[in-house]
This record gives structure tokens, C-alpha cells and sequence, in this order.
């Protein structure tokens, strides 16, 4: 397996990804999820890939077929304390034929190592409480709970 940062020739691959992605957030959440029109648009897509303080790796087999994405956002301060490097986490994902093969675990530490360079203090995700299997994988890659975001149906 190959994990390399994704570039401008990797945005078709990695659309279908963010597409099943999007399927995944919509079956379970469609109270707040929805299958976007374009799940990742390119420009937004090319502004990422382009950041220095952004990345956005690939995982692939020998073929160059892409297996997973991850992507995280180096942040400068927490929003309620200033001064603090946090990298996050915003998407991981593997294509469903692939999982339980260490694609997620490999991109994960990679990203640890990237926000360790970036001088970052702390690693932080958001998981939908659906996504059981997400949850577990971050357990075993030791994160802990750091806050709980509630709702209550009306």
C-alpha cells in the first residue's frame, strides 16, 4: 500500500469517495444529513490540497487504485483558548471492500505524525454516535472523549 498527499489528477477518485461518504451520513442521520448535489467540490477540493497547513493523503494499492482518504485541518487556536496548536481530523474514509486491512490505522498515524511536525498539542475528530466501527477504530488509535454533543428530538 502506497499513502501519498492527493493532488489535482486524484479529484475524480476521491469524489466517489466523499460520495460514499455522504450515503453513509445520509442513510443514518437523514434528519441533519443530505446527499449533496457535488460532495466535494473541486474548488474546495483544490484550496485543501493547495493549503500548508491542510493535508489530504490517499491510501492506494499497487494498481494506483485509491482504497481510503483522510483529510485534517491545523488549527491555531481552539476558538476558547488562544495560542493552541490542534490538528483536526475531519474526514477519514475507506472504501467498505477494504476495511480491516490497517488502511484507517495507517492514515490515522500518519496525521498523528503530520500535526506532531506542525507542533500541534492535540489531535481532535468529531464521530457521529452511529458509526459504532469509527468509534472503536479511534478507541484502539487511544483517543478519549474530550466532550459530548447532545440532542434531543422535537
Amino acid at each position: 500500500m502506497i499513502i501519498r498527499k492527493l493532488n489535482d489528477k486524484d479529484y475524480p477518485a476521491v469524489l466517489k469517495l466523499y460520495e460514499a461518504l455522504d450515503k453513509l451520513h445520509a442513510d443514518a442521520r437523514p434528519d441533519c444529513c443530505c446527499n449533496r448535489e457535488v460532495a466535494y467540490p473541486k474548488d474546495a477540493y483544490d484550496e485543501v490540497t493547495a493549503h500548508p497547513d491542510c493535508l489530504m493523503l490517499g491510501a492506494f494499492n499497487e494498481a494506483g487504485t485509491i482504497l481510503g482518504t483522510v483529510r485534517a485541518t491545523l488549527w491555531e487556536d481552539s476558538g476558547m483558548v488562544k495560542g493552541i496548536r490542534n490538528v483536526c481530523l475531519d474526514n477519514i474514509y475507506v472504501r467498505p471492500a477494504c476495511r480491516r486491512m490497517g488502511i484507517a490505522g495507517k492514515l490515522f498515524r500518519e496525521v498523528e505524525a503530520w500535526a506532531r511536525e506542525k507542533g500541534a498539542v492535540r489531535l481532535e475528530l468529531h464521530v457521529w454516535d452511529f458509526n459504532q466501527d469509527a468509534m472503536a477504530l479511534y478507541k484502539a488509535m487511544d483517543m478519549t472523549p474530550q466532550r459530548y454533543v447532545l440532542e434531543k428530538k422535537l
